[in-house]
């Protein structure tokens, strides 16, 4: 009883890990390059500060983005990586980390074109 216990507990742990989008990861919810909305969970931004499009979600404050982004005036509220930690080089060619205007006051360092 005890084994099916901790089995059960592992295999939900391993599941809600794998779920969702974690620090520094490149994925369709933030990060991955795209060329329409349908290649991103939420939305596909793409010119100037967003070389071969980014996925990622409009936002009003950093509360809707990941823990590793900040909502960034772009486009009217877009979620941003902050950099560093996070390696803007990782994105591909055409992305470094800028000073930019947050969505509601302020600036932050954030992975742009």
């Amino acid at each position: 009883m005890r084994a099916s216990k901790n089995l059960l507990i592992a295999t939900t742990t391993l599941l809600l890990a794998a779920c969702g989008h974690g620090n520094g990861s490149i994925d369709d919810t933030i990060g991955g390059a795209c060329f329409s909305d349908r290649d991103c969970d939420d939305r596909c931004y793409s010119g100037g500060d967003f070389p071969n499009g980014f996925c990622s979600r409009p936002c009003i404050d950093d509360l809707d983005c990941t823990d590793d982004a900040y909502c960034m005036a772009e486009e009217g509220g877009t979620c941003m990586y902050y950099c560093p930690p996070f390696e803007c080089a990782r994105l591909g060619p055409g992305w470094t980390c800028h000073e930019k205007d947050r969505k509601n006051g302020g600036k932050a360092n954030v992975c742009s074109g």
